[in-house]
């Protein structure tokens, strides 16, 4: 019943050609501008594997970061804006897929066996608003496909912060400061956050400096965009 109501207010068609009956054809996933090199997600600079520069590492940003698409190209900010504001779940695992694509071409799969994934989570007041937690859906996809452990209830937001979408790289750093608390021990542990989106990286490293706080050994970050 919920699909039946979604496709009466916004149509069931590829976001990017219209095709009908599905948000992303194929044919347009396979167009998405991937990104052409991983970034460190401190400086922003271009990083091997996404590593995080030796220059830059410090216990208040995460060890890498791997993303899989151009969120400056229209046709992503597209997709991911109607993923999270538009309600449309179903473009979990399209995007998933893609992510899971760029984690295989860095050569990280085997890597991360070691890890434990935790979606970024949501405040509950936005989490009921919007029916679903955009990073626990990409979590799930992930968990499954490259068999890595699932832990949504190691952190939680105890702050209801604003978008950052519209927030400058200092309000933004500022507007998550403190958001999050831990439900658990993440000490000696590998953790790879999952979100929609990177820009500025000021909420996974946020996250990241708590969880090394309570001396997790090291902390990535995945996301299908950066920007």
């Amino acid at each position: 019943m919920a699909l039946v109501f979604l496709g009466l207010i916004f149509p069931i068609a590829c976001l990017v050609c219209g095709k009908e009956d599905t948000y992303l054809c194929s044919m347009c996933r396979t167009k998405l501008p991937r990104l052409e090199t991983q970034k460190c997600i401190h400086c922003q600079k271009p990083s091997p594997f996404g590593k995080t520069h030796p220059a830059c590492q410090s216990r208040n940003f995460a060890d890498g970061s791997i993303s899989a698409l151009n969120y400056k190209d229209p046709r992503v900010l597209k997709i991911i804006k109607v993923f999270k504001y538009n309600f449309v779940s179903d473009l979990s695992q399209p995007l998933a897929e893609m992510l899971i694509e760029a984690v295989k071409n860095q050569a990280l799969a085997g890597y991360f066996k070691e890890f434990t994934i935790v979606p970024i989570p949501l405040h509950y007041k936005r989490h009921n608003w919007r029916g679903f937690n955009q990073a626990e859906l990409l979590s799930d996809a992930l968990s499954v496909s490259l068999n890595i452990p699932l832990n949504k209830t190691l952190v939680s937001r105890r702050k209801a912060t604003k978008p950052q979408v519209k927030l400058s790289a200092l309000e933004r750093k500022k507007n998550v400061e403190n958001a999050f608390a831990l439900s658990g021990n993440p000490a000696n542990k590998k953790i790879i956050l999952v979100d929609d989106v990177i820009t500025s990286g000021s909420t996974l490293n946020e996250l990241a400096k708590l969880l090394k706080k309570h001396k997790a050994s090291e902390v990535w970050a995945l996301t299908v965009a950066h920007g």
